[in-house]
């Protein structure tokens, strides 16, 4: 590149090769390269350099960096003592919690392919996905919302065994005895079941030293994660996304939020970590920038507020229905956020006037991106600072190419202004 050219823009008098990139954001450059790693990869070098920074916060009960990295290798080691070898699919049938994490990475660096599972999918959906991915063995909580659905699968003949975690467990000390004492009817009891041999305790899993078989990654096209689409166009169907997909789509999104400091961030992870949006953009994220995450098994606006005002995250990924209920609380007032410098919303299309009223009344610029789960999802998003078309999906990440074609020929490219289709490329784009 010229000296004279401005990062990620064309050299001045030329043409630009892409339109965008006339009014690129400052700072970001387009044809930045990525480093292609292994998903698990990005744990172990928030590890070194921020092992004794928190990582996760739950309920108030915090682990370090260096904690998770620890429990990971402990499931890690587990796992492969199950028999989880190079490319064994294991689903994660989990809300947002400390043990998504550790089985996530431990799954990763055990050499197996994360499966991800909605919680409120009906045994039917269950069934399809299980088979459809062949996933041989599935992580799940004690808590009967998730056990009884397992527990009726294997029954069914439909997953051959899990492993059961402890919700309570996660919580602190003071939390976890009464939520035992009081909400014990959520709790399941594995042992008590018909096929209680199918079930493999966490503690068991999780009783060892840590000392896995380090398993040789080809990040450009081993399959990290097999994430299943919302199926809107007919049954869901398994996206192929690779360690460098992930990986790199969260390098993109670090060039791409310039205001961030690596470190020094705590992101409020409300959204659901099973779904690709928050899985990338939320947790794989915050890992790769050494962020804490402030952990709410899902979103609960009188929570959720109480947990900002608490806690103080500086980050917060959302889609636009949480924005409106922050909005709409009744004593929205009463809460601070000004501690929020970084919103990031998709899922949906962002009104603009919502974008408006909320930038108003906290002082927190939100900033509307565009993904799909094909892509890992993050494709393109409105600049963090200067100046943002209101409306608008925003521009490419850096090394994304996205072009509208003609339905009628999809070789075809239509001219600026007009309808099209949407054709994405990029490193982040599935393998299949």
């Amino acid at each position: 590149m010229s000296p004279d050219a401005r990062p990620g823009n064309a050299v001045e008098g030329q043409r630009p090769a892409y339109p965008w990139l006339v009014h690129y954001p400052e700072g970001v450059n387009w044809n930045s390269q990525f480093e292609p790693l292994a998903v698990h990869e990005l744990l172990e070098r928030a590890v070194q350099r921020f092992g004794s920074r928190p990582c996760t916060n739950f309920f108030g009960k915090t682990l370090t960096y260096q904690e998770i990295g620890q429990l990971a290798g402990k499931a890690a080691a587990g796992l492969q003592g199950l028999g989880v070898r190079q490319g064994t699919k294991v689903g994660l049938f989990l809300p947002n919690c400390p043990t998504y994490l550790i089985y996530y990475f431990g799954i990763l660096r055990a050499g197996g392919i994360v499966v991800n599972y909605n919680p409120l999918y009906t045994l039917e959906e269950l069934t399809f996905q299980l088979a459809d991915s062949q996933t041989e063995l599935l992580v799940t909580l004690d808590l009967r919302l998730l056990f009884d659905k397992v527990e009726a699968l294997i029954k069914a003949g439909a997953l051959p065994r899990a492993i059961v975690a402890s919700f309570s467990a996660q919580l602190p000390a003071t939390k976890s005895v009464l939520f035992s004492l009081f909400k014990s009817r959520d709790l399941a009891r594995p042992d008590k079941s018909a096929v209680a041999a199918k079930f493999t305790r966490d503690a068991d899993v999780m009783g060892n030293a840590g000392t896995y078989q380090k398993v040789p990654v080809d990040a450009a096209n081993d399959i990290a994660v097999l994430q299943y689409t919302g199926g809107t166009t007919g049954t869901p169907k398994g996206a192929m996304l690779t360690h460098a997909n992930i990986s790199i789509n969260c390098q993109q999104g670090a060039a791409w939020a310039v205001n961030l400091v690596r470190g020094q961030e705590r992101s409020l992870a409300a959204l659901p970590f099973f779904h690709v949006f928050a899985m990338t953009a939320v947790m794989n994220f915050a890992v790769s920038e050494g962020a804490e995450l402030i952990i709410m098994p899902r979103f609960v606006l009188d929570d959720a507020m109480k947990l900002i005002d608490k806690t103080q995250p500086t980050v917060m990924p959302g889609v636009p229905t949480m924005f409106m209920a922050i909005l709409n609380h009744p004593r929205l007032k009463s809460f601070d956020l000004a501690s929020l410098k970084y919103c990031v919303s998709g899922g949906a299309p962002l009104p603009v006037e919502l974008k408006q009223r909320f930038e108003k009344l906290t002082g927190c610029k939100v900033v509307e991106g565009y993904g799909l789960t094909e892509a890992s999802p993050s494709v393109t998003c409105n600049p963090v600072e200067g100046p943002v078309k209101e409306g608008s999906i925003g521009q490419p990440l850096p090394g994304t190419i996205v072009s509208l074609r003609d339905l009628a020929d999809p070789s075809k490219e239509v001219p600026l202004g007009e309808k099209g289709e949407i054709c994405v490329k990029g490193p982040q784009v599935m393998k299949g």
